[in-house]
């Protein structure tokens, strides 16, 4: 696919959350390299859009706060909260409004490193089953699948501690998120 239609399905499908997006690499950081620093405790957007590479078929990916989606250490739909429903909404208008052709969309779960290597796993999972449940009642026709990746890629670097502090679960924030992988081409105009 070539970069022109890449550019058109990026901007299509950002139209309705560019005012809470955040040019961030992959490793939460600005896209200039710096030297590893301790993390500063901030509070992060809901939504970040990334422009990477992932393979020929995925085009956009964007990465939703858990934090902002669920109540900590939550994932069933009781739970989310009305910032992370807003947010959904907006995707979901934007997925459903045909901007572009959507083959397929895989949402994954990830959590912080605190609790059990299976229970973070079956966390992520639940959190990405939640979104695919939200997304398809609210009219999103593309197939969805959902992982988790639990605890196994995180995006901190510099927490420090076992302890679930109230400081340590703050700094491991960033981990708590799930990905949409979203796949497809651009409209033909």
């Amino acid at each position: 696919m070539n970069q022109i239609t890449k550019t058109l399905l990026l901007t299509a499908l950002t139209a309705g959350l560019s005012s809470q997006a955040a040019a961030r690499d992959v490793h939460h950081r600005w896209c200039a390299e710096e030297a590893p620093v301790e993390q500063p405790v901030v509070e992060d957007p809901i939504v970040k859009s990334e422009r990477i590479n992932l393979s020929a078929d995925a085009l956009f990916r964007i990465n939703l706060s858990a934090d902002a989606l669920f109540r900590f250490n939550q994932s069933d739909a009781a739970d989310m909260l009305p910032e992370g429903k807003a947010t959904l909404d907006r995707l979901a208008e934007n997925l459903v409004s045909r901007q572009a052709h959507i083959d397929s969309i895989t949402l994954t779960g990830h959590t912080d490193r605190l609790g059990s290597e299976q229970y973070n796993y079956n966390l992520g999972l639940r959190r990405a089953q939640t979104v695919k449940d939200y997304l398809q009642g609210k009219d999103v026709q593309a197939p969805i699948s959902v992982a988790s990746a639990g605890e196994s890629q995180p995006v901190t670097t510099a927490c420090t501690g076992t302890r679930a502090t109230a400081a340590l679960k703050a700094c491991l924030q960033p981990d708590r998120r799930v990905t949409v992988d979203i796949s497809g081409t651009a409209a033909q105009e």
